[in-house]
C-alpha cells in the first residue's frame, strides 16, 4: 500500500469515527453549526489529523464539559493527545504537517463542541505570543530622542558629568515609582474614549465622538507644562489635562448617555484595569525557560537602577533606605559623584550573554561559578539599565544597541550618545507606540531634573560607592559563553530620503480624483515594498564585489546565496507582518498582527502602472491624433485607479479583520495557546523550515510604522523588533519626526548575512542592505512622482499647484 493510500484509508476511518457523533442531536445543539458546516469541520479534522479514534474521543470529552469555556489545562491535554497519536505518522505528509495540522484540527474540534478558544488567553493573544516568541535580544524595539541635549544647548546649559548622570537616574527611578499611574492613564484614555464612542453610536454627532481619541493623541502631553501645579507629578498633570479634554468632549450628552457611559467605565475599571497594570508593569524581571520567559515581580522596595559607567555595572537603589519612597536627588547625586570620582575597574563584558539564546541561559547559568550566579541574580533587580559610556551618535540604531546592555532580563536599557538618548525595550513589556511614549516621557522627566540639579550647590560624594558588579568569569567559563548558541547576526541600514510631503500630496489628490481610493501612507509604503521586491536591481559595483568574493572557495557559498537573493531568483512577493494597534479597543490586547501579501499579480498593478505611464507620455509628447492618445490614456488611468482602489479595500479589510482579532496570524497565534510548551516551540521552529506556513502565520518580514509623532516630540529614529523565528528575514521600522522627515530603519537577518559575517565580510553584507534600502527610497519617490502625474493628468483639470508639487 502506498503512502497516499494509507493516508486516505486513515483519513476515511477518522471521518467515519467523527461523523458517528458529530451529527448527533446533542453535538448539533452544542455547536450551533449547520450540517454543511459540521461536514466541513469533520473533513478538515480527518484530513489534518487522521488519528483514527482519538479525535472522536477528544470531541466526546469536550462535549461533556459544561458551558462554552475550557481551561488551558484541558486544551493542553487534548492537543498533547493528538500530538502523541500523530507523532509517528510522518509518512502521511511533510514534517511540518504535525504541529500545524494538530492546531487546525483541534480548532475544528472546538467548533464542533461549541467551545470558545478565547478562554486560553487571560491576558490576550499578543501577550501570550510575545512571552514565547519575542524574547530574544533581537526582539527589542529601539527609539531615539534628541530633546534632552537640544533643549539644554538651546538654553546654553552645560551639565557636569555628575548632574547629567543624576538627571537620568532620577528620571528612571521616578518612572518606576510612577509606572502604575502611567499605565492607569493609558488605560483610562483608551477605555473612556472607546466607551464614549460606543454609547454615542446613535448620537447625531457620533462621528465626532468616534474621532476623539485621535484628537487627544495630537494634544496629549508627555511632560509637565508651565501650568503644572508644584505638587503634581507628570501622571497627575496628564490626568488633569485628560479630564478637562473629556469634560469638553462630553458636552451635549443626554443624562441617559452619561449614565450608560459611567456604568460601562465602572465595570471595565473594576474588571480590567488591575489586570492591565499587572500585565504591563516593568517591575518584573524575565527568567528564561526552554520554551518561553516567565515574568517575576520585583517589589518596589528592592528595585535598583542599573548604571553602566566606564565599563562597570553599578546598582543604585530606587528607594530611600527602609522605605518605598523615591530616593532624594541629593542622595542620588552624592552616590553618583562617588562613582565618578572613584570608578571601579571595568566589569567583564556581558555582551556574549545578551546575544545568547534564551533557551540556553538556564543551563548556562548553572555551570558558572557562585559569584557570577549571585551577581546575575542581583542584576535582575534593575528593570532599567542606563549605559553612560557614550556611543557615537552617527551609528545606526542596530549597531548602537550592541553596546553593554545587561543579560536580557530587564525591561529597558538607555544609551547616551552625547547628542541623543536611545531606548532599547523588550517587546514583552513594550509595543512600538507605547515604547515611543515612554521614551518621550523619560526624556522630558530627565530634562526637568537636569534644570533642577543645575540650580543646586556642588554635591559632596557619598561615603561609600554604590555596589559594583564584577562578573569574574574564568577562562573556561568565557569559552563556554562563546560556544553557547547565539541569536542570528544582523546588519542594518537607515534612510531619510523618502519624500513624505509628496506622498501626502498624492493622498489629497486621490480624494479629489476618486473618493473610492483610500490608501494610507503606510499602505503606499507596503505597496511599494512589494513592487520593490519585483523590480530591484542591485548596484553593478555591488554585484562585481560579490562575484569577486565568489571566486574564493571559502566564501563561494555565501556570495552565491547573496547573489541569488538580491537578484530575487525565486521571484518572491514577500508576506509582510503588520502590527495593528489593538489597544484603543482593548488595552490588554496590545497588538493584532496581520500577515499581508500585496495582490500585485491579482490586480496587475505593475503592468497597469507601466501602461498608464507610457500612455500618458505618449499623449503629452504626441503630435498626431492627441484625442485618440488621450482616450487610450484615459481608459488605462481609470483601470489603474480602480485597481488601486481595490488594493486600498484589501488593505482596509485586512486591518479591520486584524482589529477584530481575526486575521490569519491572530488566529494561528490564538491556537498556539492550546498546546503544551514543547509543541509551541516546535511549531515556532516549523515555519522556519517551510516558508509557506511561515508566510501564513507570521509573514516573512515585519513592517512597523509608528506614524507621525506629535509636533512637540523629539523622537528621531525607530528600530522595530524581530520575532525569534529565524525565517523572519527583514524588519522595517518607520517613524516620521516633528519636522516631517520620514526615517526608515531596516534590519537584515537573511541567510547570506550569517554566511558573509562568518567569513569576515560584514562590510559587504552591510553594503547589500544599504543598497537595497536606498534603492527602495529612490524607487518609492519615483513611483509616487509618476503616480501623481498619472492621477493628476486630464484634459479638464491641470492645476498650477499640482505641477508645482511635482517639482518639490
Amino acid at each position: 500500500m502506498t503512502v497516499h493510500e494509507r493516508y486516505t484509508q486513515a483519513s476515511l476511518f477518522t471521518r467515519e469515527e467523527l461523523s458517528s457523533i458529530a451529527h448527533s442531536r446533542h453535538l448539533r445543539e452544542l455547536s450551533q453549526l449547520s450540517l454543511p458546516q459540521i461536514d466541513a469541520a469533520v473533513n478538515l479534522v480527518s484530513q489534518m489529523a487522521p488519528a483514527g479514534t482519538i479525535p472522536r474521543v477528544i470531541l466526546n470529552s469536550l462535549a461533556a464539559l459544561p458551558g462554552r469555556y475550557l481551561t488551558p489545562e484541558t486544551a493542553r491535554r487534548d492537543t498533547h493527545l493528538l500530538f502523541e497519536s500523530l507523532e509517528n505518522l510522518t509518512i502521511f505528509g511533510a514534517a511540518f504537517a504535525a504541529p500545524a495540522t494538530i492546531i487546525w484540527a483541534y480548532q475544528n474540534l472546538l467548533k464542533l463542541a461549541g467551545k470558545d478558544p478565547e478562554s486560553a488567553f487571560p491576558q490576550g493573544t499578543w501577550q501570550f505570543y510575545v512571552n514565547y516568541a519575542l524574547r530574544e535580544d533581537t526582539a527589542r524595539h529601539t527609539h531615539e530622542t534628541h530633546g534632552f541635549d537640544t533643549v539644554l544647548n538651546t538654553h546654553h546649559i552645560r551639565l557636569s558629568t555628575v548632574n547629567r548622570l543624576t538627571a537620568w537616574v532620577m528620571a528612571a527611578s521616578h518612572c518606576l515609582h510612577q509606572y502604575h499611574d502611567l499605565l492607569r492613564n493609558e488605560w483610562r484614555e483608551r477605555v473612556y474614549l472607546h466607551q464614549l464612542a460606543s454609547v454615542t453610536a446613535t448620537h447625531p454627532q457620533s462621528s465626532r465622538f468616534a474621532q476623539l481619541y485621535r484628537q487627544w493623541e495630537l494634544q496629549r502631553p508627555y511632560g509637565r507644562g508651565q501650568d503644572a501645579r508644584p505638587h503634581d507629578n507628570f501622571p497627575a498633570y496628564r490626568r488633569i489635562k485628560f479630564n478637562a479634554f473629556l469634560e469638553r468632549a462630553m458636552n451635549g450628552l443626554t443624562a441617559t448617555e452619561r449614565r450608560d457611559w459611567v456604568e460601562q467605565v465602572r465595570l471595565a475599571r473594576e474588571s480590567d484595569l488591575p489586570d492591565y497594570q499587572r500585565q504591563m508593569s516593568v517591575l518584573n524581571y524575565l527568567s528564561p525557560g526552554r520554551y518561553g520567559d516567565e515574568r517575576t515581580a520585583i517589589p518596589l522596595e528592592w528595585a535598583q537602577i542599573g548604571l553602566i559607567y566606564q565599563g562597570c555595572y553599578y546598582l543604585i537603589p530606587a528607594c530611600a533606605p527602609n522605605s518605598s519612597e523615591p530616593a532624594s536627588p541629593e542622595t542620588m547625586r552624592s552616590q553618583i559623584m562617588a562613582i565618578v570620582n572613584n570608578p571601579a575597574r571595568p566589569t567583564n563584558s556581558l555582551r556574549e550573554l545578551a546575544r545568547t539564546r534564551r533557551a540556553a541561559l538556564t543551563d548556562l547559568q548553572s555551570q558558572l561559578n557562585p559569584v557570577v550566579r549571585e551577581e546575575w541574580e542581583v542584576l535582575r533587580l534593575a528593570p532599567i539599565l542606563i549605559n553612560f559610556d557614550q556611543q557615537p551618535a552617527n551609528l545606526g540604531l542596530s549597531e548602537l544597541r550592541q553596546a553593554e546592555r545587561g543579560l536580557g532580563s530587564q525591561a529597558m536599557t538607555i544609551f547616551d550618545t552625547g547628542r541623543t538618548f536611545v531606548f532599547d525595550q523588550s517587546h514583552i513589556f513594550f509595543d512600538g507606540t507605547w515604547g515611543a511614549a515612554v521614551a518621550e516621557i523619560l526624556t522630558n522627566e530627565a530634562l526637568s531634573w537636569a534644570v533642577y540639579l543645575q540650580s543646586l550647590p556642588p554635591a559632596m560624594p557619598a561615603d561609600f560607592r554604590p555596589t559594583a558588579l564584577v562578573f569574574p568569569f574564568t577562562a573556561a567559563e568565557r569559552a563556554l559563553l562563546a560556544a553557547a548558541p547565539k541569536v542570528p547576526e544582523e546588519v542594518s541600514a537607515e534612510t531619510d530620503q523618502v519624500k513624505i510631503r509628496t506622498i501626502l500630496h498624492l493622498r489629497r489628490l486621490f480624494k479629489l480624483r476618486n473618493d473610492l481610493i483610500h490608501l494610507t501612507v503606510n499602505d503606499i509604503l507596503i505597496l511599494y515594498r512589494a513592487i520593490h521586491a519585483a523590480t530591484y536591481r542591485p548596484d553593478e559595483a555591488l554585484i562585481a564585489a560579490l562575484q569577486a568574493v565568489q571566486t574564493r572557495p571559502e566564501s563561494r557559498e555565501a556570495a552565491t546565496l547573496a547573489l541569488a537573493t538580491i537578484t530575487n531568483e525565486a521571484n518572491i512577493n514577500p508576506a509582510v507582518l503588520i502590527p495593528v494597534d489593538a489597544s484603543q479597543q482593548d488595552p490588554q490586547a496590545r497588538v493584532h498582527p496581520v500577515s499581508f501579501l500585496v495582490p500585485l499579480e491579482e490586480l496587475k498593478l505593475l503592468e497597469l502602472h507601466r501602461e498608464a505611464l507610457a500612455a500618458l507620455e505618449a499623449y503629452q509628447e504626441g503630435q498626431a491624433d492627441r484625442a485618440a492618445a488621450y482616450r487610450q490614456f484615459d481608459q488605462l488611468q481609470r483601470n489603474y485607479l480602480t485597481a488601486l482602489a481595490g488594493c486600498g479595500v484589501v488593505f482596509r479589510q485586512a486591518k479591520q479583520i486584524a482589529n477584530a482579532g481575526q486575521s490569519t496570524a491572530v488566529s494561528s497565534i490564538k491556537l498556539l495557546a492550546h498546546i503544551p510548551p514543547a509543541l509551541q516551540q516546535w511549531l515556532d521552529n516549523i515555519p522556519g523550515r517551510f516558508d509557506a506556513l511561515n508566510d501564513i502565520i507570521k509573514g516573512r518580514e515585519v513592517f512597523s510604522n509608528i506614524g507621525a509623532v506629535a509636533p512637540s516630540s523629539s523622537l528621531t529614529r525607530f528600530l522595530t523588533a524581530k520575532d525569534d523565528n529565524d525565517q523572519k528575514w527583514l524588519a522595517w521600522g518607520v517613524l516620521t519626526d516633528a519636522q516631517k522627515v520620514m526615517r526608515i530603519t531596516l534590519r537584515d537577518f537573511r541567510p547570506h548575512v550569517q554566511l558573509l559575517v562568518a567569513q569576515g565580510h560584514q562590510d559587504l553584507a552591510a553594503w547589500l542592505i544599504r543598497d537595497y534600502l536606498e534603492a527602495y527610497a529612490r524607487g518609492l519617490n519615483q513611483y509616487v512622482h509618476d503616480l501623481y502625474r498619472i492621477t493628476l493628468a486630464s484634459r479638464e483639470t491641470r492645476t498650477t499647484a499640482g505641477e508645482q508639487q511635482l517639482k518639490e
